[in-house]
């Protein structure tokens, strides 16, 4: 009767005492608090490299829209410092595209000339956002894609892909002409 007594009492005191109970409660928590610091990391570093892809694809369409006449070593350059826009992310997954866009008289907005790195050249027609241009006038179409890889794969699983397009109006002629694009 008094071990079992004794046995009772172990357990109701075991009930009562509370001096790990913050220890069991962090040992819960601390695996989610865990994983979304991770996630947060991981998504700051997604956007940075969005942003940065962005800044490489509006900086291509700038300096490109600056000349009067362009040649296909000028725009390889010009993708050059694209990529180092990117840094510290890899340039590889960067792919950019330049084009010169003129609409005709009769309203269609045709492709005068494009390069890519990375991506193929544009031929053709185009169709251009209403009110940019008007009859007669060109632009520049500057475009960039990124395939972003997390280091951390469960996080964000797969490559997430991030697009843009600028546009840009010559700023010395009405159309920018390219010699060997």
């Amino acid at each position: 009767m008094t071990a079992r007594r004794t046995s009772l009492g172990f357990l109701r005191r075991f009930g009562r005492d509370r001096s790990g109970v913050s220890a069991v409660e962090f040992a819960m928590i601390a695996p989610v608090l865990i994983l979304i610091y991770f996630g947060l990391a991981e998504f700051c570093q997604a956007y940075m490299a969005q942003r940065r892809m962005s800044h490489s694809t509006s900086q291509v369409a700038d300096i490109v829209a600056q000349y009067q006449t362009v040649d296909a070593a000028l725009i390889d350059d010009t993708f050059a410092l694209g990529g180092l826009v990117m840094s510290p992310f890899p340039d590889s997954a960067l792919n950019l595209r330049v084009t010169a866009i003129t609409r005709g008289t009769d309203g269609v907005a045709r492709v005068t000339w494009s390069r890519g790195k990375g991506m193929t050249k544009l031929n053709g027609t185009v169709a251009v956002p209403a009110g940019l241009i008007a009859n007669g006038e060109s632009i520049i179409m500057s475009e960039g894609t990124y395939d972003y890889v997390s280091p951390l794969n469960q996080v964000l699983p797969g490559a997430k892909r991030f697009s843009h397009t600028f546009w840009l109006r010559p700023r010395l002629v009405n159309t920018i002409t390219c010699t060997n694009c």
